[in-house]
């Protein structure tokens, strides 16, 4: 692992409704280290030295919010190029349609990147970004925060043989995230944690369904994914629903799991199929942050600290396969188009 020099100067490109998180967590890193070993990060070991927005009056708040909490001053820019002129490392939070453009040009400067989900909009620029990361021996860590959740690395220790799994990632409609669906917006965090129990090479078919409601993109879709085991997972993804939900549920044989990354709990229900009986246990995380944890496993690894986690290429099948999901989603939807076509005409 290769070290860098003290402190580790990070940029924060795109301070929209991740961003401006992603600008704080770094702050609060710089002044205080938050290192969980003893060997971990210490005050003074990362500066937030540049942040950027296209949006001026959204980077003067930024900035005032930064200096408030934490009495930095970082340097502020429109132009994400000036900040790559000035750090060892970015965390790109701008829109998904952006990415390619702006991790190419910051990987080309020799920049490790932490970049939100998805990578990218297309996986052949996505192999490109990764073949680029590898030749230069860069970092490229993808924002899929859930996998920082302690209630998910919880039920990863618990969970050997799952056979049916099912998640609800739904919320209000809001105007972000936009130029794509809700396939590359949402169900990807989900399409992520069930590679984390599943081998994608063992994915045997795919059937999605979705619409479009307020955008021109599937707002709402539900997607079965079935393996060559037999291993079925139910996946529902909304932003146009009156309420909101992070739910994750593993059945095993004997056992259930219910995760839930809004509350951060888990619940296990263990079965004694002799006795006709079932005991719960309860799990609850409430102080967990993992978008800091996520932070910190990037800066600690670019610094050399530790293996670096969420690499691109071990997110390609989640982002490969919702893209697959989207396919099939426009093919429903025109083969829908086209039935209520016919039915006029008749």
């Amino acid at each position: 692992m290769r070290k860098l020099s003290i402190p580790l100067k990070v940029g924060v490109i795109g301070l929209g409704h991740l961003g401006r998180y992603h600008a704080e967590k770094v702050a609060q890193i710089s002044i205080v280290g938050l290192g969980e070993e003893e060997d971990g990060l210490k005050e003074g070991m990362v500066e937030l030295t540049a942040i950027c927005d296209i949006d001026e009056k959204r980077l003067d708040e930024v900035l005032a919010l930064i200096f408030e909490r934490y009495r930095l001053e970082p340097y502020k820019t429109p132009h994400f190029e000036e900040v790559l002129s000035l750090v060892d490392a970015v965390v790109v939070a701008t829109p998904t349609s952006t990415h390619y453009e702006v991790v190419k040009k910051a990987l080309l400067g020799g920049k490790d990147v932490l970049v939100e989900k998805p990578l990218t909009v297309s996986l052949d620029e996505a192999k490109e970004l990764i073949e680029l990361s590898e030749e230069r021996g860069l970092i490229l860590q993808v924002g899929y925060v859930e996998r920082f959740q302690k209630v998910i690395e919880e039920v990863r220790r618990l969970v050997e043989d799952p056979i049916f799994i099912e998640a609800h990632r739904i919320g209000s409609f809001t105007e972000r995230n936009l130029d794509i669906d809700v396939v590359l917006d949402l169900m990807v965090h989900d399409l992520d944690l069930v590679f984390l129990f599943k081998s994608p090479d063992d994915l045997e078919f795919i059937h999605a369904v979705g619409a479009p409601v307020f955008t021109e993109n599937p707002d709402i879709v539900n997607a079965r994914l079935v393996f060559k085991d037999g291993t079925t997972c139910n996946l529902t993804a909304s932003r146009i629903s009156l309420s909101k939900q992070r739910k994750f549920r593993i059945f095993c044989v004997g056992d259930y799991f219910r995760v839930d990354t809004f509350e951060k709990s888990l619940m296990r229900v263990l079965v004694d199929k002799k006795k006709r009986d079932y005991r719960v246990e309860k799990l609850r995380f409430p102080e967990d942050d993992p978008l800091l944890r996520e932070v910190q496993s990037f800066v600690k690894a670019v610094l050399g600290m530790v293996e670096p986690k969420a690499q691109a290429k071990e997110t390609l099948p989640s982002l490969e396969v919702a893209l697959r999901i989207k396919s099939e989603v426009e093919k429903n939807l025109m083969k829908y188009k086209d039935f209520r076509k016919l039915s006029l005409v008749e």
